[in-house]
């Protein structure tokens, strides 16, 4: 077959895959699962239909969903521009590491660029395995999901240490991150999916971190508070739409139904967090959202109940850089 064929034949895969796909699987475990079904195709097949749907997806970038919901602290045009390529893959020395995660990096012969104090920047197809300890010596998180160890660095060092919470804990990124950054705080860590948390529980026990405890707690629902926290580290779900230069299928499925339902879920998690922080204790709420209703109307409401004042919020904009696009904002709570 020549390669014109073989192009056409790609070419035939990739829309009749792109046509078919509804979500809300993503994209990238549908293929999976197609080419799993379909052993015809080889390893250069896979990779060659995969980069023409993706292809198709970041071209549909002009007509990002839900434009008029956008923060206007977003250039828009700029932001819409940066989905034509895949974001770098970043990582993120841990403390005292860099030098060695660096020489790792330079024995291996791939090309990074370092970046700030801790963090490498690295093209996305970088295949890190055997090369460092992942977890141990460095850790994969986007350069602003690291950045937002600034907000940590705001909440005040007391002799005792901070009682947090990461109630979202996910694969635990943000708690690795919460230690190296405040490294005496007593972290407990949650989330309301059990295989999840196992995940996690693995990560953080590479990482050499041991948590005060690791338990299920489903917060879109109320929960008995046992104890209030010092500080509550909420990466809130959200659209993703800061992240979707990783996932642009995304471009083709969001309404303004699935927005509202997801500010819903939003404030109801941060209602039921509200009462488990002590006065004096501090919130900080995330997201990797654009969407100015997931993240400065969520902080003002929070505001107006009159039991928060804001220390700190801000986009931490990454599509300038190759990278994701999250928000943060750090409060204190004043009154119960």
């Amino acid at each position: 077959m020549t390669l014109d064929k073989y192009h056409n034949s790609h070419q035939n895969v990739a829309d009749k895959l792109v046509r078919e796909y509804e979500g809300p699987t993503p994209f990238a475990l549908y293929l999976k699962t197609y080419f799993a079904a379909n052993k015809k195709h080889g390893s250069k097949d896979r990779k060659s239909i995969s980069a023409i749907c993706y292809e198709y997806f970041r071209k549909l970038s002009d007509a990002f969903p839900l434009q008029n919901f956008i923060s206007s602290a977003i250039d828009i045009t700029k932001f819409k521009a940066s989905h034509l390529q895949q974001p770098l893959l970043f990582i993120r020395a841990r403390p005292g590491k860099k030098e060695l995660v660096k020489a790792s990096l330079e024995k291996a012969g791939l090309f990074f660029e370092s970046i700030g104090e801790m963090a490498f920047a690295l093209p996305n197809t970088s295949s890190l395995q055997n090369i460092i300890l992942l977890n141990k010596e460095a850790v994969i998180q986007d350069i602003n999901s690291q950045a937002l160890d600034s907000l940590l660095k705001l909440i005040p060092s007391t002799e005792k240490p901070l009682v947090v919470w990461d109630p979202c804990a996910a694969s635990g990124g943000k708690s690795i991150l919460i230690k190296d950054t405040i490294p005496s705080a007593q972290l407990h860590v949650s989330d309301s999916r059990e295989n999840i948390l196992f995940n996690c529980q693995r990560r953080l026990k590479e990482a050499g971190i041991q948590p005060a405890s690791l338990q299920v707690v489903d917060i879109t629902l109320p929960f008995a508070i046992k104890k209030k926290f010092d500080f509550i580290f909420a990466d809130l779900p959200c659209s993703g739409s800061g992240t979707w230069g990783r996932t642009p299928e995304n471009l083709i499925s969001y309404t303004a139904t699935k927005l509202n339902s997801m500010t819903q879920l939003q404030e109801n998690i941060l209602q039921h967090l509200m009462p488990a922080i002590k006065i004096g204790g501090y919130l900080l709420a995330a997201t990797c959202s654009v969407y100015k209703s997931e993240n400065e109307d969520q902080i003002e409401k929070l505001i107006a109940t009159g039991k928060f004042k804001l220390i700190a919020q801000q986009y931490f904009i990454g599509y300038e850089m190759h990278a994701d696009t999250l928000f943060g904002a750090l409060l204190q709570k004043i009154s119960d």
